[in-house]
């Protein structure tokens, strides 16, 4: 796998944020959230389509994750916060931002803590606010994911030790992981988690997430299950919402809820495909021309 170069910055609370640059490193920037487990790696599956749009995507790391400090009680609105942080480190002033999976929660909330400062913000294949959509932790298909709500709400420390047994079988065992992944996802996620490019980017991205064990997967996935701290309609920037209509790991009711209680949120419904979507180069290339689109109408 192509080597990437790592930078970190500390923020004011004395936490280190470790992110990579991908694409055209002198193009617009993007902050890009990943998965859940997941890393900053992530994004080096967008280099090429980014560079061919000239947009510089910026991931960084969430805390307890890869190389960025871990943060005890974090809440989902702390994700826009560290965005800021680095932007302005950054001398970066507007930009936009795009997460998948667990990390399209977190890139949600942007258009509601900064909504002054994104051009556009597009979330892909994520979770809704559960405080807002009663039953919403039953709609999930995978067993493995209603235990982890079940042992967030009852058992903190089994809670983490499931996570941290996540991270052993991920060390020793990937091969197990993708096998996993292969038997829960549709067939359109299948076709793309069996080419050997992205289970080599899959495989490597879930080591680093894991690197520092799993205590900081466990808090980046708790935030999901509990309020926002931030109600739907009173996220007021406008946001893009794409969502597979056969998406096996993260159901597309929660992306219609989001739709239909975000005032500003244009829903994006993805006929027959999957929770990958984000990892196949012809949505990537819709994806960033509809970048460019918001680019040109915000000027």
């Amino acid at each position: 796998m192509t080597e990437v170069q790592t930078n970190t910055i500390q923020t004011k609370d004395a936490r280190t944020l470790a992110y990579c640059e991908f694409g055209d490193l002198s193009g617009y920037p993007i902050f890009y959230a990943h998965g859940g487990p997941g890393s900053r790696i992530e994004a080096l599956s967008l280099d090429s389509t980014a560079k061919k749009f000239g947009f510089r995507i910026i991931a960084m790391d969430r805390p307890g994750m890869g190389g960025s400090t871990i943060k005890e009680n974090r809440a989902l609105l702390d994700y826009p916060e560290d965005i800021r942080e680095l932007a302005d480190t950054l001398g970066i002033d507007t930009f936009g931002a795009m997460g998948t999976s667990s990390g399209g929660a977190h890139t949600t909330v942007c258009s509601y803590s900064l909504a002054d400062r994104l051009t556009f913000n597009f979330a892909f294949a994520g979770y809704t606010n559960f405080a807002e959509m009663p039953g919403a932790a039953e709609r999930l298909e995978a067993p493995a994911d209603r235990l982890s709500i079940k042992l967030a709400e009852k058992s903190p420390l089994l809670f983490r030790l499931l996570f941290k047994g996540m991270g052993i079988a991920m060390k020793m065992f990937p091969k197990l992981t993708i096998n996993s992944l292969l038997k829960t996802v549709s067939a359109t996620d299948k076709k793309i988690a069996q080419d050997p490019h992205f289970q080599e980017r899959f495989i490597a991205e879930q080591k680093e997430a894991f690197r520092q064990g799993g205590k900081g997967v466990a808090i980046d996935a708790a935030v999901h299950y509990v309020d926002w701290g931030v109600k739907l309609k009173n996220i007021s920037g406008r946001i893009h919402i794409f969502h597979g209509t056969e998406d096996r790991l993260v159901p597309f009711s929660y992306g219609e809820h989001l739709a239909d209680h975000i005032p500003n949120a244009v829903f994006h419904p993805l006929e027959g495909q999957g929770h990958l979507f984000l990892f196949e180069k012809d949505y990537q290339e819709m994806i960033f021309k509809m970048a460019e689109m918001e680019m040109k109408n915000s000027r």
